[in-house]
């Protein structure tokens, strides 16, 4: 199976002064990155839910994958009608208000953009500069406007839509991570994917969890909280990142990442993404 790549966010450090027999520490893989998780008390029951939840969003959401649901939603034509997977329904949901929130900074539309630049999935296409006239065709092709949603049914009115939730689905992960973690009785954890980071609860002897950076400057302290980073130094060409601006349809310039806080890791890695685009231009 090849890994996801999914947009690069600075790494974290997690720490927690307390005796290390308190604290079980689950590590993995998956989408393409590593999962870390320090909960307080014996975890090792919710490693296979945990494995069977992530392979499941994989097999929904990898663009990676010629057998994934978006992947096949991406092939389909105009007009064509499908039903969402929970995951993806969610998801959308999610988008949709993140989308609205941000005044279209985050947009998991823009799939034909990303292509058409040859980054993620879509790297091996890349032929060199696209024309204007391409740039232009694959801005037309994005957009919520193009979708049409009824409960689980979701219709692609233009033939050229393409979904990717890179922005937004490993922080989703987490979330449905934690709540693995907290439906099985273990309310006190932390966990780290990739760069993105929930907290839940506290470390033993503490008020919360402790996590540093280099995208944060000081080390912080975080209950219940998740931050997400989004850094567009990775993938580039020529002075380019792989972060592509929905407004312009063109990449951002390499520029300093952007951290982002919320309730949900989901709303954090979307809000990074989003203020990342604010922070920095387009090529």
């Amino acid at each position: 199976m090849k890994a996801i790549l999914w947009p690069v966010l600075a790494a974290l450090s997690l720490s927690a002064c307390d005796r290390s027999d308190r604290i079980t520490i689950l590590t993995g893989e998956a989408m393409g990155t590593t999962y870390r998780i320090k909960a307080v008390g014996r975890v090792g029951d919710v490693e296979c839910p945990i494995h069977q939840m992530l392979k499941g969003l994989d097999q929904d959401l990898s663009t990676w994958r010629d057998d994934s649901w978006v992947s096949a939603f991406n092939r389909a034509p105009a007009g064509a009608i499908m039903q969402m997977p929970h995951t993806v329904a969610d998801l959308m949901a999610l988008s949709l208000e993140y989308h609205a929130q941000t005044d279209g900074r985050f947009d998991p539309t823009i799939g034909a953009l990303i292509r058409v630049w040859g980054f993620g999935a879509w790297r091996g296409e890349w032929r060199g500069e696209p024309t204007a006239e391409e740039v232009e065709a694959a801005r037309a092709a994005c957009g919520f406007d193009h979708l049409h949603i009824d409960g689980n049914s979701i219709t692609k009115r233009h033939g050229g839509l393409m979904l990717d939730f890179s922005a937004i689905a490993k922080g989703y992960a987490v979330d449905r991570m934690s709540e693995i973690l907290r439906d099985a009785g273990y309310e006190n954890h932390i966990i780290e994917f990739g760069g993105d980071v929930l907290a839940s609860g506290h470390a033993p002897g503490r008020h919360g969890w402790t996590v540093a950076g280099p995208a944060l400057g000081e080390p912080i302290t975080l209950q219940n909280q998740a931050i997400a980073t989004s850094g567009s130094e990775h993938q580039f060409r020529g002075g380019r990142s792989h972060v592509i601006d929905p407004r312009s349809g063109r990449p951002l310039a390499v520029g300093a990442p952007a951290a982002a806080t919320a309730t949900t890791c989901a709303g954090a890695d979307a809000l990074a993404t989003a203020k990342l685009v604010s922070n920095n231009r387009a090529y």
